[in-house]
This record gives C-alpha cells, sequence and structure tokens, in this order.
C-alpha cells in the first residue's frame, strides 16, 4: 500500500485520474500547473508536490521532502508559473483527503493558504472537485515514522 502524500501515491493518483472516464468528463476545463506544501509529516518531514494538468489529464506529477522546517519550501515566492499553490500542515491534509474536513472550512481557516490565480481556479472548480475526489480513492497509509527520499514507509 502506498504511503500518503509520497511519490507512489501522486503516481497512483494521477493513473487513476487518466483512467477515469468519469473524471475526464469533468474536467476538461482543469488546466494548469499546481503546487502544494504540505508541513509536518509524522515521519518529520515536509513535503511538495507539482502536478500539471492538460484538458483534466494529468500529465505530470513532482514530489519532494526533507526534514522540516524545510526552509527553501517554507520560504519559497509564489511562482507566477503556477495556477495557484496551496499550504497546509500534514493534519489538515489527511482530514481533507479523508471527508473529515470539508474544503469550505479548510478556506476558511488561516492554516490553509490559497495563492494564484483564483479567478481561474473557479472556473475549473468541477475538475478540482472530481480530481480531489479521485485522489481520496487511492488507498493509502497514513499512519507512519519513517520515510525514504520518496515518502515510501520504512517502518
Amino acid at each position: 500500500m502506498v504511503t500518503y502524500y509520497s511519490k507512489g501515491w501522486l503516481e497512483a493518483c494521477g493513473d487513476m485520474l487518466n483512467n477515469s472516464e468519469k473524471h475526464m468528463k469533468k474536467a476538461k476545463k482543469l488546466t494548469g500547473h499546481f503546487a502544494f506544501r504540505v508541513w509536518d509529516g509524522p515521519d518529520g518531514k515536509d513535503r511538495m508536490a507539482e502536478w500539471k494538468f492538460k484538458n483534466g489529464e494529468c500529465t505530470q506529477v513532482k514530489f519532494g521532502c526533507a526534514p522540516a522546517p524545510w526552509r527553501e519550501l517554507r520560504d519559497a515566492p509564489m511562482d507566477d508559473a503556477w495556477t495557484a499553490r496551496f499550504s497546509c500542515p500534514f493534519d489538515m491534509m489527511v482530514k481533507l483527503n479523508k471527508g473529515e474536513m470539508s474544503p469550505l472550512k479548510a478556506l476558511a481557516s488561516p492554516a490553509y493558504q490559497v495563492e494564484g490565480k483564483k479567478t481561474q481556479l473557479f472556473k475549473m472548480m468541477q475538475g478540482v472537485n472530481s480530481w480531489n475526489d479521485h485522489n481520496a480513492r487511492v488507498e493509502c497509509r497514513y499512519d507512519f515514522t519513517r520515510t525514504d527520499d520518496e515518502g515510501n514507509a520504512l517502518d
């Protein structure tokens, strides 16, 4: 089973999205480059994930992790090439993925930050919601204390 917010999880999500007719129908407007910064994983690491989409198809995923606090990541300015950048603690991302927290509640929290082209993002909300729904279906492990450099659990 893949570890949540690891390279393997990102790749499994991308594969699921690209093989889902339902997602491809809903996500035709989902085009852009999205970045996620996730702080303070249970393994003591911060994570960075980048996703690229074209008309709903996930064309690229990139992953990185480093011991928290990963200063280069936390202090990095918003890149204008990104459609949006999202930042939050790992435990909040888990609650969102498990459906224990609504996206609206996350957006209202000061711990969840959204930067970028919000008007463009709102136009793609049907695709973004499909993306989130499909990601939540990837079976994964949330509890771990040690990982390798790709975020895979070692314990």
